[in-house]
């Protein structure tokens, strides 16, 4: 499952600017270029998400009812991931920016947005109900089981001799 678009981008960034960074005379949205930041910005995203959710994301189910079939859903990604991956990949076609442009600091924050569900301390959610995924283990981003191995030792009046 893709979890964003050029379609997304373009909704979200308007046209012109798709244009501006996809098409170096200016004509058209060249969607390869933009379709190749959105797989580098996925794959950036499931370096995070992945040390919690199994990958890929199976995604939310939202109702689409169709005729015939009032109950009918699709599965699309959290919408958190599709405006943070449409982030990532908006920055990675510009080619400099300063610290403080708005293009940089959207691209810090869904870094450590990203940061935040790999570390457990928030989660991927779907408006609709349900979960986007499987956690990797545990009930709750956070809680995976943890085995330690320790080996017995012995503490004997001739392994502490020399030691005062």
């Amino acid at each position: 499952m893709n979890y964003a678009t050029v379609q997304d981008m373009i909704d979200r960034y308007d046209e012109p600017e798709m244009i501006e960074l996809t098409d170096p005379d200016i004509v058209a949205v060249q969607a390869a270029k933009a379709e190749r930041a959105l797989a580098d910005a996925q794959a950036f995203a499931d370096g995070f998400v992945g040390r919690v959710y199994r990958l890929p994301l199976p995604g939310c189910s939202k109702p689409a009812p169709v005729p015939g079939d009032p109950h009918a859903v699709q599965f699309v990604p959290p919408p958190q991931l599709t405006r943070v991956v449409c982030d990532v990949a908006r920055y990675y076609l510009y080619s400099d920016l300063a610290p403080e442009h708005e293009v940089y600091l959207r691209y810090k924050a869904a870094e450590r947005e990203l940061g935040q569900i790999a570390e457990g301390k928030a989660v991927l959610s779907c408006p609709w109900g349900g979960v986007p995924g499987t956690l990797v283990a545990g009930d709750a981003p956070g809680d995976a089981e943890v085995f330690h191995g320790f080996s017995p030792r012995r503490i004997t009046d001739d392994s502490t001799r020399g030691y005062a």
